[in-house]
Parts: structure tokens; C-alpha cells; sequence
């Protein structure tokens, strides 16, 4: 069987489902794609007819928009073969899910907030395209936590330490070294190597993001008549998840609801909670998309390019 995976590229949720498909499909092509792409993406194997050389094609940890949508569902060849499993309310809230191929999942029966990772997995169990294993459990559970943020709540740093790989090795090192891990060991361990990265990761970070959040701006976005109150910095995309519990830690000085990265090595921005707030409503607001406490938006948004201006967000 041929199978073609686009999945998120990002973060270690979409590469977590590169690992699964490489372990479930001895014949699988995988696509890494950007959050903002996948239409765009799969548009382009429709339009050269590749796409139609597959048995199943997947598209994990993202969703595809209208109108391609449509022409899917037009399409009983590609919609037969098609499959989309993502976790992201916005999703949802556009009425993506209402086709039959499209599985817009945020947790299961139990109120376990689902990710990519976890739906794939559950789906190539359920279809015996995978048989279950204790490391596949670790990786696809560790890096469900990590995605969702429920390793905090579970003291598990484990799940952070696949991010900081990730984000030290990129997409194609940590892809392999996963794949090895699964391949060779019984449960997940970190080898010398792996731990001095860790570390390194760790020591650097506090200094950097003390630096980054020096150059905060902030300002006050109307949305529905509410004022948020965004904290704005540059940084590089692989200190994320990590700004804004150094702002918590730090007592946030700022007094912001919501911290927006402005990417330096990407080009979309990130939101995540200072305080208890919804932000993927930022998001939306500049064309994006995303989860309560995890949202993002393209750079290139007219809307938000025009905020930038408007509020003379200029760093040094």
C-alpha cells in the first residue's frame, strides 16, 4: 500500500505522526508542512494528479481549508482515500469538520485532551496497521503532554526533553533518532549525548529569554469590545513554549493577559497565556488558528501587519 502523510513540521506533535506512519507503512512518502501550508500543499499534489498514485493519504496535527475542502468531498476517488485527524478548536469553530473524511478530535470520552499524535496512534491501532508497543506508548503519551501542556500538570519533564531535542536536532535528526529509538530500545532513554543537549538548552535559555523579554512592547487589542492587554517580543521559534512561564515565574512585570511571539527564524507569530485567557481569539483576529492556551497567526496578515504599524512595534 502507498501512503502519503502531509503532517505538521512544527513541533514534535506532527513529527510525532512521521513516526508512527514510518513505523505502520513500509511504502510512506511524508510531506513536513508548515501550519499555514497544507491547503496550499495538497492543492499542489491535486493539481499534478500525484496524489491520485496513493492508496491513503493522511493529513495530521493540521486541517485543510475551504474550498479545497469541497472539491474533496466532489471527488470520491480522493475522498475515499483521504483521512485529515487534527485537534485544534478553530477548526471546529470554521466548520471544517463537517465532512465525513475530516476528524477534528480535542479529547476523547474521558476528557483527555487529544493531539495528533494520539489520534493517529489510535487510529493505527484500530486498524491494525500498528501493533502497540511500551516506547510507542511513551512516545506517542510523552509528546501528547507535551502539545496539550499536560506534562506540567503530570511532572513530566521527560515530555519536555522531546521538544528540546526536536528543537536542537530539527525535523530530519530527531525523525531519525525517534525512528532509532523505536527500532532498538524497549522505552525511551537519554543517552549521554542527548542529555548534554538538554542541558545546554536549559543553561542558555534563561539568559537568552531575560534578554528577549527586556525589548517587550506592549499594547491593548480591542477584540468584541475586550481589551487584551499583548505582550509583543522577537524570538527564535524554539523558545515558545517557554516565554511566557519565565513572564509567570518572573511575577509578569508587564502585567500582560497574553504574550505574542514574533518569529525571527519563521514566519508566523505564536500566542500563549499569561494569564487565564483565550488565545486563539488573538489569532483568529489575524487569520490564525490554533488552541486555548497555543494559537498563531501568518506574519504576512494584513490586519496584523497593519497593527504593527499602527502601534510602532520596532525591536533593536
Amino acid at each position: 500500500m502507498k501512503v502519503l502523510l502531509f503532517t505538521h513540521s512544527q513541533d514534535i506533535d506532527g513529527i510525532g505522526c512521521a513516526i508512527l506512519a514510518s513505523k505502520s507503512f513500509k511504502d510512506c512518502k511524508i510531506e513536513p508542512t508548515k501550519t499555514f501550508d497544507i491547503t496550499n500543499n495538497v492543492g499542489k499534489y491535486i493539481d499534478s494528479k500525484e496524489i491520485y498514485k496513493y492508496d491513503k493519504i493522511y493529513v495530521t496535527d493540521l486541517c485543510i481549508k475551504e474550498p479545497l475542502l469541497k472539491f474533496i468531498d466532489n471527488d470520491k476517488e480522493l475522498k475515499d482515500k483521504l483521512l485529515v485527524l487534527d485537534h485544534h478548536k478553530t477548526e471546529i469553530e470554521e466548520g471544517n469538520n463537517k465532512y465525513d473524511f475530516v476528524n477534528i478530535i480535542i479529547e476523547n470520552d474521558m476528557g483527555v485532551k487529544e493531539s495528533g499524535t494520539s489520534l493517529f496512534y489510535k487510529y493505527l491501532l484500530d486498524n491494525n496497521y500498528l501493533k502497540v508497543s511500551k516506547i510507542l506508548n511513551e512516545i506517542v503519551e510523552w509528546t501528547r503532554q507535551y502539545d496539550v501542556w499536560d506534562w506540567q500538570k503530570e511532572n513530566n519533564y521527560n515530555a519536555k526533553k522531546l521538544h528540546i531535542l526536536f528543537e536542537t536536532l530539527g525535523y530530519k535528526k530527531y525523525l531519525e533518532l525517534m525512528n532509532y529509538k523505536v527500532e532498538n530500545l524497549d522505552k525511551i532513554e537519554f543517552n549521554d549525548f542527548e542529555t548534554s543537549i538538554i542541558n545546554k538548552f536549559e543553561k542558555n535559555v534563561l539568559k537568552e529569554i531575560s534578554e528577549i523579554v527586556e525589548k517587550i512592547k506592549v499594547i491593548t487589542l480591542n477584540i468584541n469590545d475586550f481589551d487584551y492587554r499583548i505582550g509583543y517580543v522577537k524570538t527564535p521559534y524554539k523558545y515558545r513554549n517557554d516565554i511566557n512561564e519565565f513572564i509567570i515565574k518572573e511575577g509578569n512585570k508587564q502585567n500582560i493577559d497574553i504574550i505574542g511571539m514574533i518569529m525571527t527564524d519563521i514566519d508566523i507569530v505564536s500566542y500563549r497565556q499569561v494569564k487565564n485567557y483565550d488565545v486563539s481569539i488573538i489569532a483568529k483576529h489575524f487569520g490564525g488558528k490554533g488552541h486555548v492556551g497555543a494559537s498563531s497567526n501568518s506574519q504576512d496578515n494584513k490586519l496584523f501587519k497593519k497593527m504593527i504599524e499602527e502601534n510602532k512595534i520596532e525591536f533593536i
